[in-house]
């Protein structure tokens, strides 16, 4: 607009570090936050919520795979999530994971009580997928009742998938 129509020169007050990386470490669950969460979510009285979390813990899920979970994909009797190749967001081959025989009990309840004919396991009350925003605000909600504070903190689902790999990390090498 300066140079087009003369207009006053804008004087831009931020700078960049040039870098294009976010020097700010993602903010994580603690393993006692984890435990709470998985308190937090049982105590809901919804195996759907309980079953979504537990296996999310479990898993390290990002937003885009809990939206695409099938029921199928997970075998309660051998308490793992089976995700197919063509069906994974970063993977390059099947992806399997073992679960929690706790985390298949809930997914096994939740089968039970579903009622609702896609093949998708998990969607919200008006029957969408989840996304990132409506599990943000599930995790937080969460969060709220068992105090586990959020302000200051870039809390999203990515808290439950990297507060896994911390712990994951701490307990033995990734490599």
């Amino acid at each position: 607009r300066h140079h087009q129509h003369g207009n006053d020169q804008w004087e831009f007050d931020f700078s960049f570090d040039g870098s294009g990386k976010n020097n700010q470490p993602s903010d994580f669950l603690t393993q006692e936050e984890r435990r709470k969460i998985r308190s937090a979510a049982l105590n809901n009285g919804d195996w759907k919520v309980t079953s979504l979390v537990w296996v999310s813990l479990d898993a390290g899920l990002r937003p885009d795979e809990v939206s695409n979970v099938k029921v199928s994909w997970i075998d309660t009797d051998n308490a793992v999530l089976r995700v197919p190749k063509a069906e994974s967001s970063k993977n390059e081959g099947n992806w399997t994971v073992p679960l929690t025989e706790r985390s298949a009990m809930a997914v096994r309840r939740w089968k039970d009580q579903r009622d609702y004919d896609s093949d998708l396991l998990w969607q919200t009350r008006r029957g969408n997928p989840y996304g990132s925003q409506s599990l943000g605000r599930l995790l937080k909600k969460l969060c709220n009742l068992v105090d586990i504070s959020t302000e200051n903190r870039s809390m999203s689902w990515y808290s439950i998938r990297h507060g896994l790999g911390t712990a994951m990390t701490k307990e033995r090498d990734l490599a």
